[in-house]
């Protein structure tokens, strides 16, 4: 098992019972494309992948990123006949290959090892993953000989009542022998529909005299595909499901786990608590001890240790350790907060960095501003950042006083230790240690406020 093994994705096919123009395997799950996760899965078992699409779905080739190569299967005539333009492209690769559906994002990397594993010590060509997933589906059933191996699989329309009840059927992943496949695929030959069958490889192997095994998994949702978005809610149900359960067997809490969503690209230390309605999307980062929610929503965000926020939205943000947001506040792209800022209700901060120890309570908007250290943002402070034409910066030095209601016409500086009134309209720079008052604003004494030593 030293050779790396060849993983043949199938994900040619159409969004027709999605009623969608995006190809079904880009639509999102968990905050990937579903293909996305069907590629993770086979590269932790140590594959290439090698993606067969149809033109309609050639755009899932991006998903690649050189990573593998990408067959084009056109026209579209079936699984089996997939496998055999895959197999022109595999550039001579021998050992094992696996073949999964790029429509089934919830199958294991584990399990694909154990069909390995079982092809080479059952001395199989094929081995094939089975489920008892009842009798009322479309799935094809599993026929099995007297050892135990697979005989055949019928496809359920063509089942016979007496087959049609059988318990076990096939799941749709499959681990075989490449140089036997190479071979067996040409003699595959299209059925009354004009397809060609990726199960029809069971027969081929019996009429070889080679074995087929079977690893029949306990977990049926590896199985599920999606063909509608009916389906595509269930798997995205199942997988978030699965990602909270793998935080919280790592040291994370939630408070009250199915009221929340966690995309599988975040990431949360351990001791952190997620509360109730809670939103966690892209490559959102939370820190160890850090409490988020409830009803907070992250999207891409990187939160530091111990901080809180509670009840607001934070997109493109970076939080230090020991910030306190919200509730009700909103952080936007380029938002950044350093150690211990304090951000009360109703605020909001765009492409803006506050400094260590600033407190931004309640009822303001900074954009496109360099806060400095321990700043008092009064209620109701506004930079005023756009002119009409251009975004321009505001300037607030270490230990300024921002009176409420101050209105900050950018561009404008105010000094290290300076003050503005209550209701000023600062529409010049406010020199160091100074007050100012009034509209516009006037520098009308010193009161300089920056410490002078320990």
């Amino acid at each position: 098992m030293k050779d790396t093994p060849l993983a043949i994705v199938l994900a040619a096919g159409l969004s027709t019972r999605m009623k969608s123009k995006i190809p079904k395997v880009l639509h999102p799950l968990a905050g990937r494309p579903l293909l996305a996760h069907v590629l993770e899965t086979v590269r932790a078992a140590g594959a290439r992948p090698l993606v067969v699409v149809s033109k309609e779905s050639a755009s899932a080739g991006a998903l690649l990123d050189g990573d593998g190569g990408v067959a084009v299967q056109d026209p579209p005539r079936g699984t089996g006949d997939a496998v055999r333009v895959a197999l022109a492209s595999a550039n001579g690769a021998t050992g094992t290959a696996y073949i999964v559906y790029g429509d089934t994002p919830l199958l294991r990397a584990e399990t694909l090892r154990r069909l390995r594993s079982l092809l080479e010590t059952r001395g199989a060509a094929l081995a094939i993953l089975t489920g008892e997933v009842g009798t009322d589906n479309a799935y094809g059933r599993v026929v099995r000989d007297a050892a135990g191996d697979v005989a055949r699989v019928v496809e359920a329309r063509l089942a016979t009542p007496e087959e049609r009840r059988l318990p076990e059927s096939n799941l749709g992943a499959y681990a075989v022998d490449l140089a036997w496949l190479r071979s067996a695929v040409g003699r595959l030959r299209p059925n009354e529909t004009g397809e060609i069958y990726l199960t029809d490889l069971i027969a081929e192997a019996t009429r070889d005299g080679k074995r087929v095994a079977a690893h029949r998994t306990a977990d049926l949702e590896e199985g599920m595909g999606v063909n509608t978005r009916v389906d595509l809610a269930a798997a995205e149900a199942a997988m978030r499901r699965r990602i909270r359960d793998a935080h919280m067997l790592a040291g994370v809490t939630f408070r009250d786990p199915d009221s929340c969503q966690v995309d599988a690209d975040v990431t949360i230390a351990p001791e952190a608590v997620i509360e109730r309605g809670t939103i966690l999307e892209g490559k959102t980062r939370i820190g160890a001890g850090s409490r988020i929610g409830p009803y907070a929503i992250l999207r891409d965000t990187t939160v530091g240790e111990r901080c809180t926020v509670e009840n607001s939205t934070l997109e493109g943000a970076t939080l230090e350790d020991e910030v306190t947001i919200g509730p009700y506040s909103h952080l936007r792209p380029g938002a950044y907060l350093e150690r211990g800022v304090a951000m009360g209700n109703f605020g909001e901060v765009k492409n803006a960095r506050l400094r260590k120890g600033t407190k931004m309570h309640h009822f303001s908007y900074v954009g496109d501003a360099d806060v400095g250290e321990r700043v008092n943002i009064g209620a109701g402070t506004i930079t005023l950042n756009y002119d009409g034409v251009r975004k321009n910066r505001t300037t607030i030095g270490d230990d300024a006083f921002i009176g409420s209601d101050t209105l900050l016409r950018a561009p404008v500086t105010v000094g290290a230790g300076a003050t503005t009134g209550a209701g000023a309209v600062v529409t010049k720079d406010v020199p160091e240690g100074m007050v100012a008052v009034g509209m516009p604003a006037r520098a009308i004494k010193k009161a300089d406020r920056r410490k002078k030593g320990p």
